[in-house]
């Protein structure tokens, strides 16, 4: 771990401190039920029209404000480009990068019913750091499932809701399609969220 890297640690853990939210069972992680669930969540996603699921707006407000808070941070420690090119294949990249003091964020599919182009790409900034920075989350699945675990643990309760949409569910429409949605919308799963946390977690962690 380099300097660099080590101050980020200690930074997450000094002004954002973990939750008891659990990591899944490794027993019911698996594969196929993992890609069961997230076809599950693609077929919510696809029947639903509305744009913006108004009553759960203030779940992504909650997260945007989380998010600011933690790109205002680490902004003296990275010198963070944004560019329409995509120069990360693997978290290891996003590393070696974040190692030399910087992080390049892709501007592109930036659309979003509540959040503006450069709050997108402050959200960005930091799911490319908590997950895939401090864990090494591989750009998969399952890897972004734990992501969203890891993202959980460092926001507002508040902001579970739009976690798992803008993680969870945006990589389960990925990783069982081939493709992310052509629409972003800002719609909550509750009732996804639930079953998933019954059918994944271990019993009663997950209310943390």
């Amino acid at each position: 771990m380099t300097a660099i890297t080590k101050v980020l640690r200690e930074l997450f853990d000094e002004r954002f401190p973990m939750s008891g939210y659990a990591d899944p069972e490794p027993t019911a992680f698996q594969p196929a039920p993992l890609l069961a669930f997230a076809t599950r969540f693609t077929e919510a996603y696809a029947a639903e029209s509305q744009q913006v699921d108004a009553p759960f707006a203030f779940s992504w407000r909650a997260l945007m404000a989380h998010s600011r808070e933690v790109y205002a941070a680490v902004g003296s420690l990275l010198t963070i480009e944004f560019t329409q090119r995509t120069v990360y294949f693997s978290p290891e990249d996003i590393l070696a990068d974040v190692e030399r003091g910087r992080l390049e964020i892709n501007t592109e599919h930036c659309d979003h019913p509540l959040w503006t182009p450069e709050e997108n790409l402050i959200f960005r900034v930091v799911h490319d750091l908590l997950p895939h920075v401090l864990y090494l989350r591989p750009f998969s699945l399952e890897g972004e499932v734990l992501s969203f675990h890891d993202h959980v643990r460092r926001a507002p309760p508040e902001a579970r809701l739009a976690l798992f949409t803008e993680i969870f569910g945006y990589a389960a429409i990925r990783y069982s399609t081939g493709v992310y949605p052509d629409v972003q919308r800002c719609i909550a799963f509750p009732a996804l969220l639930a079953d998933y946390e019954a059918s994944f977690l271990p019993p009663k962690t997950h209310a943390a």
